[in-house]
């Protein structure tokens, strides 16, 4: 088989129906503000920098076990959360890219960067609310049809035994 014809094969694969499609049901939105987490609630918003980087495309938002959001250049998408120490894990197949800790913030918003690109490298890093809210007239916010499906694995457990 040559080079092209290999290429070609796999484009062909991503169109077909049921591979390469929208596990979670992706789709842009308008937004709405969400209402003030509550005393014991956590309300977590994380961005995406707007630039494409090799192939990832789009990439999961997952909270310790749980996927939360997915994101594609350019957007944004926020959950709330109990209170409590979050891993944030940003998951392109086969493993995470980046992630973040985010630690108690009982009644507090987190905003979180997704850095992705050739010259700023990868990493995730918390923002303050001004900066997040010059994003989000920027960004398109993105919600999940498809909530609560677990990950394959728990990222807090794996990151706690890792940097034990």
């Amino acid at each position: 088989m040559t080079f092209r014809s290999v290429v070609l094969a796999l484009v062909i694969l991503a169109f077909l129906p049921g591979c390469g499609g929208d596990t979670y049901r992706v789709r842009e939105t308008n937004f709405v503000a969400p209402p003030t987490p509550g005393l014991d609630e956590t309300l977590i918003y994380v961005f995406r920098e707007d630039t494409s980087y090799g192939a990832a495309r789009k990439f999961a938002i997952i909270d310790n076990d749980t996927v939360m959001a997915v994101l594609t250049a350019g957007t944004f998408s926020y959950f709330k959360v109990p209170s409590g120490q979050h891993e944030i894990v940003a998951y392109a197949s086969p493993s995470p890219l980046m992630h973040y800790r985010v630690i108690p913030a009982p009644g507090k918003t987190v905003y979180l960067y997704c850095r992705m690109g050739y010259t700023s490298g990868m990493y995730m890093e918390p923002i303050d609310a001004e900066r997040a809210r010059a994003l989000m007239s920027e960004f398109k916010y993105t919600e999940i049809e498809i909530k609560g499906e677990k990950a394959k694995m728990d990222y807090k457990a794996y990151y706690d035994n890792l940097y034990k």
